[in-house]
């Protein structure tokens, strides 16, 4: 029985330093391909897509009826316009069945079955000669541009050019709405969705912002399935990024302290605050440190916005900001690449530019706050 004890904590502390030596790293991204399966499983599913299309609906018909409830505050003297708003606002805002039905309605097909284009191009050139009025005298550019728009769109072959794209238009939407639900109803009898809304990158790109705590919110999930699992991935996934990023953190810390002059018995942070000896030249190392780890976060964030700023088309300004955002776990979500959507780029992207740049962060964070503490 000594024997089987003495082999057990042997083998417990071999466990021990393979996961502070990269195990726990492992073991974190199987766990985050995991969870992005589940998520790309339960957010990929039939319910998914009939409950993203009633969304939109909701969303739709929510904007038209906030308009109309501020514009009845405007006519509220006019008591006929009051009651009618009334009853259309009571009409869209209390029946459930709204939203499903506005989304049957197809606008593109009926302006060109109604044959609007010709009124469409009249509201464009009447708002122009608005426009025109509102120019002062001294901007005779500005006047002779309007007044040749003026004139292109007053013309009946504007019109008639406009009616013919509309009708060439429609007729490949009709065309491409044929083929898709030709697509759609071979899918379904090989047992697959019609549509994938979130693939997988896109589970990979979810997850990634729900442990990093950027939260984006570019996409996020629609079934109760899917909300359930985003619970659990909040409860389990930050805890276990936090501890990879602790011991990371320490190992980095503890390597800076050797480089920089510290013996390495001075293992916890906290003793290069105590009142010592050396306690002078402790805290300078400390301060060395950070201006170390500062620089590495630096280079990183010129590198990664160089990177993108080749690949996104964004001006540098947007890629300096949304670098800084990032690192900062900020994740406003008002620009987001659209390659972190793919498999690669959820991959790679956060194995060398999101996941380095909260070590570099956290071990900053760790460094510096016995200094603050």
């Amino acid at each position: 029985f000594p024997i089987s004890n003495t082999k057990f904590m042997w083998n417990y502390e071999r466990f021990c330093v393979f996961w502070r030596r990269g195990g726990n790293w492992a073991a974190f991204v199987l766990f985050w391909f995991f969870a992005s399966a589940v998520i790309h499983a339960l957010e990929n599913s039939e319910q998914n897509k009939e409950l993203d299309i009633e969304e939109e609906s909701k969303r739709d018909v929510g904007i038209i009826t906030g308009f109309l409830k501020e514009k009845r505050n405007d006519f509220q003297n006019d008591t006929k316009l009051t009651n009618q708003l009334e009853r259309m606002i009571k009409l869209m805002d209390e029946s459930p069945n709204m939203p499903r039905l506005w989304r049957k309605v197809d606008f593109e097909l009926v302006m060109a079955k109604h044959k609007m284009i010709k009124s469409t191009v009249e509201v464009v050139r009447d708002e122009f000669l608005r426009i025109k009025e509102g120019l002062g005298k001294d901007d005779s550019s500005g006047r002779e541009l309007a007044d040749a728009f003026i004139k292109l769109l007053s013309e009946d072959d504007t019109v008639s050019a406009f009616r013919l794209l509309g009708e060439d238009h429609m007729k490949k939407v009709v065309e491409d709405r044929k083929k898709k639900e030709k697509k759609c109803l071979e899918k379904k009898k090989e047992g697959q969705p019609c549509e994938e809304r979130w693939s997988f990158g896109h589970s990979l790109h979810f997850t990634s912002t729900v442990f990093t705590t950027t939260g984006y919110g570019g996409a996020t999930p629609i079934t109760a399935g899917g909300e359930l699992a985003t619970i659990f991935l909040i409860i389990i996934q930050i805890p276990f990024f936090l501890h990879c990023l602790a011991t990371t953190a320490a190992h980095i810390n503890r390597m800076l302290d050797i480089f920089l002059g510290i013996s390495s018995k001075h293992d916890d942070l906290e003793d290069l605050t105590t009142e010592t000896a050396n306690s002078r030249q402790r805290q300078l190392v400390m301060l060395k440190g950070l201006l170390v780890l500062a620089s590495v976060l630096l280079i990183h964030m010129v590198v990664a916005a160089v990177y993108r700023f080749c690949t996104t088309g964004w001006s540098f300004s947007d890629v300096l900001y949304f670098e800084f955002v990032r690192t900062a776990s900020v994740g406003f979500g008002d620009i987001i690449p659209e390659d972190e959507y793919t498999l690669a780029g959820a991959i790679f992207k956060n194995l060398l530019i999101n996941i380095p740049a909260q070590i570099v962060t956290f071990a900053m964070f760790v460094r510096v706050l016995p200094l603050i503490s």
